[in-house]
């Protein structure tokens, strides 16, 4: 089931330059307007290298720099893979462009240890103190991609969501899974090409996302979610940012007055 704490937790997934980012900011924007405080948490990463602590303000009398009071914010936002420990080293080393092959499974394996440090150390404490999140990416991610990713040591959708992290994502899954769509491919390959930020990852080529285009579009990865309680939603953001932005404010509108 979905994670029944007090916050609400929202995921924007999609293929690689798709819009997410667009996506969740607009959630974040908006919610900013009604005067909520919000941590970004890719910033916190990127200046202390770790997560934050909610828990130890100091250590026998040494005030802790990485503490973060639980009561100074209303709204994360986060992504996935993070910017610290395995998922720094998943986005600089495992999916890099380095011409070094690493497995379907040690990767699926890298992304669900990452996301299960996350979700322990970070998302369910702030969930529990009824935080609203909203994330780029998650499990859906890791159920689309490693299956994909490599016909030589192929791993299944069954064996990626058993991994542990995985699996205890799907315990404590979205309130709201949000995929954004596009009916020609190209134009996120044409988007990665001409954004400042590089990622350098190895699934960003045509002929891979199309071929995971269907799978985010398709039943099975939708009753997989559902299955959780998590209310499953589509955009179509191969239009305009103006468009896509006023989808996804109705989507959250509907979604966050229930």
């Amino acid at each position: 089931m979905t994670h029944k704490l007090n916050g609400k937790f929202i995921v924007i997934e999609g293929l690689d330059g798709i819009g997410k980012g667009v996506a969740a900011t607009t959630i974040i924007d908006y919610l900013k307007q009604k005067s909520l405080r919000v941590l970004d948490l890719r910033e916190f990463w990127l200046k202390h290298h770790t997560h934050p602590d909610f828990t130890n303000s100091e250590f026998n009398g040494t005030p802790n720099p990485y503490y973060f009071s639980l009561d100074n914010f209303d709204v994360m936002m986060s992504a996935e893979p993070t910017y610290v420990g395995i998922g720094l080293a998943v986005r600089e080393e495992i999916i890099a462009k380095n011409f070094r092959d690493y497995s379907a499974k040690m990767t699926a394996e890298c992304y669900s240890n990452d996301r299960l440090i996350l979700h322990k150390r970070v998302l369910l404490p702030a969930l529990k103190a009824g935080k609203i999140i909203v994330q780029e990416r998650n499990v859906a991610s890791s159920i689309v991609y490693q299956p994909l990713q490599s016909t030589k040591d192929p791993i299944t959708v069954k064996e990626v969501i058993e991994l542990e992290g995985n699996a205890f994502t799907l315990e404590n899954a979205p309130d709201l899974l949000i995929i954004t769509t596009i009916a020609d491919v190209s134009k996120v390959i044409e988007r990665l090409q001409k954004r400042e930020k590089e990622d350098n990852a190895v699934f960003e080529k045509l002929e891979f996302q199309l071929k995971i285009k269907p799978i985010y579009e398709g039943k099975q990865l939708r009753d997989i979610f559902e299955a959780q309680g998590t209310i499953v939603k589509y955009i179509d953001t191969g239009t305009s940012i103006a468009e896509t932005k006023r989808q996804v404010i109705e989507i959250f509108k509907s979604f966050y007055t229930q």
